[in-house]
């Protein structure tokens, strides 16, 4: 939460651009990346030399994301053959661990997908990842939106390169809405009196599944924002003072307990996967689902009708002490290995993915929010949730990111776990009293 005000400033610009510009330039048609030599830095890819291999590794296994990668690494190596990139696929649950035991191991690929926040530093102090600044020219790096740069940054220098910005919502079936009346809440007791018509109407309110452990905690992220003070909030995260004493931590977790209480999520929550949940969102079995818009187009628009479905931004609770006006969002990231034996080749791969061709069909293919500034204002092949949503972030008066990935690892696992057990065995008060444990035993040993 160090960069948010770098983060508000970046968002702000992205909003701006996305709801209020047009952009004459067309999409690239076809399914294959570009093949233009001509990288966002202005270098041209070198097509000759010694032969350099390297190895990529991302988390988009999805059977309508993969392609994208798929073509954009073949399409870069068609142009520069003397160039074998080596990719693995992980699917977002394992990823996590993998790059865990990856970095702690020697066989650390070139280029990896990581998080913003505590991972992008972890990486960096402990020397896993290399400084970017010396290998990226000026243009290249001013292509960027300035403020999104800056979450790849550690002590102010550049340690890895955001590839989209992730924030949630709630998306909603519009034909269960209307079927039963129901209007727009905009306060977490309006919230909750939706939730409770619709289970009165025999309909499960809300799609969630917590079988991996971080989609209710995306709850819980956005309700402490809400329910504990900004600064409590920052010093707690950040272990500045690590106390996590302020009762808000608990009346976040105890208002999205009750929504379980009460019957809002769907049974057996704690043991479905998300990507479960989300299919019986599309398929009409709950009303609402709480998730992120880089999903928007993967997960709902390529499978159901365009107009079935719209967004909301999470309630406010009212007379809540935190910050209203935040909300939650976090900077996926690019990161290169610091034992990388072919460095310059690997920041060559990047600024072809970071053209703006590609970029541009990133975003209209995928639906992800592109990093680079002439980009994020073509609206020409989006949708229309998307666009409402830049419209709502537009609002906003800044971000931040989710516990297990703003937070200390450690830290963030035991609270994470933590709200898992929220549904079973444990209250509110014994997890933040673990978190608490946790917190004092990281600050010691820092």
């Amino acid at each position: 939460m160090k960069r948010t005000i770098s983060m508000i400033l970046a968002i702000l610009m992205i909003a701006a651009a996305f709801a209020g510009c047009g952009s004459e330039a067309a999409a690239p048609s076809g399914s294959g990346a570009s093949t233009e030599s001509s990288s966002a830095g202005g270098s041209a890819p070198a097509a000759e030399g010694d032969a350099v291999t390297f190895k990529f590794m991302h988390q988009w296994a999805e059977e309508n994301r993969l392609p994208y990668w798929e073509n954009l690494v073949n399409s870069y190596m068609e142009a520069n053959p003397n160039v074998t990139i080596e990719t693995e696929v992980v699917p977002n649950e394992p990823y996590k661990e993998k790059i865990r035991v990856m970095l702690g191991g020697n066989d650390v690929p070139d280029l990896f997908f990581t998080w913003d926040g505590e991972w992008v530093s972890r990486f960096a102090k402990n020397k896993a990842i290399t400084e970017l600044d010396s290998l990226m020219s000026d243009e290249f790096k001013a292509s960027f939106n300035q403020g999104i740069l800056t979450t790849g940054q550690v002590d102010g220098v550049q340690y890895s390169l955001p590839i989209r910005t992730c924030v949630n919502f709630v998306l909603y079936n519009k034909q269960i809405f209307a079927d039963n009346n129901i209007t727009i809440p905009t306060t977490w007791d309006e919230f909750m009196a939706v939730c409770e018509t619709l289970k009165n109407a025999g309909v499960t309110p809300i799609a969630l599944g917590n079988a991996e452990g971080w989609a209710a905690a995306h709850y819980v992220s956005a309700l402490n924002v809400q329910m504990v003070p900004w600064q409590t909030l920052n010093d707690d995260y950040y272990l500045v003072t690590g106390d996590f004493t302020d009762p808000g931590y608990v009346d976040a977790m105890n208002l999205l307990k009750a929504m379980n209480d009460k019957g809002y999520f769907m049974d057996g929550m704690t043991s479905t996967s998300q990507n479960i949940a989300r299919e019986m969102f599309n398929a009409g079995q709950t009303a609402m689902i709480y998730d992120q818009c880089a999903s928007f187009k993967t997960y709902y628009l390529d499978k159901m009708e365009a107009d079935s479905w719209d967004i909301f931004a999470l309630p406010v609770v009212e007379g809540a002490k935190g910050d209203l006006d935040m909300m939650v969002a976090w900077v996926d990231q690019f990161a290169v290995s610091s034992t990388s034996q072919h460095p310059d080749a690997v920041i060559d791969f990047l600024e072809y993915f970071y053209n703006e061709e590609n970029q541009l069909q990133m975003q209209n293919e995928l639906g992800f929010v592109s990093t680079i500034s002439s980009v994020t204002g073509n609206t020409e092949n989006s949708f229309p949730q998307l666009v409402a949503a830049m419209e709502i972030i537009n609002k906003c008066k800044g971000f931040i990111s989710v516990i297990d990935l703003e937070m200390d690892g450690s830290v963030a696992s035991v609270y994470q776990s933590g709200i898992q057990e929220l549904f079973t065995t444990k209250t509110a008060e014994q997890i933040m009293e673990e978190v608490r444990a946790e917190a004092a035993r990281v600050k010691a040993e820092q």
